[in-house]
């Protein structure tokens, strides 16, 4: 053969070249990967690659389960009962204002618990100063009973002063705003609602 000449020389093992060639062409046209089809440098199959991800993962597994840390932990449970909420300053206030008026009005106030089924429910809207002095006092709830509501105006301003509140609850105005709320019985005798007793059970 002379050298230059135009024709091109197959390598040895030119058989298994165009062999392996039609297995490639057939396993793609099959949809299938066969293993006499040389894979492309840096990448792999992913049958390889998922083994990979379970071999690496496999320790990782078998830490969670040898170390305490990664144990699963009892879920957090939080108790919410009402016996368990603080009392803020301006409820704190509101009980002791009203220790004060039943202590004032004691003959009005109802012994033992509440009637389950109550004659009026009055709640009151009032200001009192720095002193404890109640300067305003405003209706802000009630069933229409106007004996019920006079009862619970004068009860209050009878207790006047009512105890000096902290300086922290005083507001701009030099004033602290509080709502009570007056339950009555039918024989024209209540209970203030932040220092009263559970109702009788009506069953």
């Amino acid at each position: 053969m002379k050298i230059g000449s135009s024709q091109r020389v197959r390598p040895n093992g030119s058989h298994h070249w165009q062999r392996s060639r039609e297995w490639r062409e057939v396993g793609n046209n099959a949809g299938v990967s066969l293993a006499a089809s040389p894979a492309k440098p840096g990448k792999f199959s992913r049958a390889a690659l998922a083994l990979v991800l379970l071999l690496n993962s496999a320790p990782l597994l078998l830490t969670s389960c040898a170390n305490p840390d990664f144990a699963p932990k009892s879920p957090l449970v939080l108790d919410f009962s009402p016996g368990n909420a603080p009392v803020s300053a301006l409820d704190q206030y509101k009980i002791a204002a009203a220790q004060r008026v039943t202590e004032v009005n004691a003959r009005q106030i109802t012994p033992g618990n509440p009637q389950p089924m109550l004659r009026s429910v009055v709640s009151l809207e009032y200001w009192v100063d720095r002193s404890g002095n109640v300067t305003q006092v405003i209706l802000y709830r009630s069933n229409g009973d106007r004996e019920a509501e006079r009862i619970a105006v004068a009860s209050l301003r009878r207790a006047s002063p009512l105890p000096a509140p902290s300086r922290a609850l005083v507001d701009s105005s030099g004033r602290v705003r509080a709502v009570e709320t007056w339950l009555f019985n039918n024989d024209g005798r209540y209970q203030l609602r932040s220092v009263a007793a559970p109702q009788i059970d009506g069953q």
